[in-house]
């Protein structure tokens, strides 16, 4: 089965990058790859929980997130969490701390990469 790496780097809300990350990650999950999501800089507040989009036009994708952990694996970087003083009980469910290993291994082994 072909792996595809999907890096999420920007915040959730005020470009598309975060929603069309996390639509790229469904559907190559969907269509049979082994997809990861990997959340990192202002990205992992896409796992935030409570999230509220206010009037940024942008709809709130913490509980799409959320639903598709259990189709694939979505980490977010502990540095990440740590500089935006998120702590694990801050996000949804599903979603896993990461130091580095798991991130290193899955470029290693991912078909394609795609970074948001």
């Amino acid at each position: 089965m072909d792996k595809l790496l999907v890096i999420l780097r920007k915040p959730p809300y005020g470009m598309i990058n975060a929603a069309e990350a996390v639509r790229h990650a469904g559907g190559a999950s969907g269509g049979g790859y082994r997809a990861t999501l990997y959340l990192m800089d202002g990205g992992v507040y896409a796992a935030k929980k409570n999230q509220d989009a206010g009037d940024t036009g942008f709809s709130s994708i913490g509980e799409d997130l959320e639903m598709l952990s259990d189709e694939m694996e979505i980490y977010a970087d502990k540095h990440s969490l740590n500089e935006y003083d998120l702590k694990e009980d801050d996000l949804i469910g599903g979603v896993k701390i990461d130091t580095g290993e798991v991130l290193r291994q899955a470029l290693k082994d991912s078909q394609a990469v795609m970074i948001f």
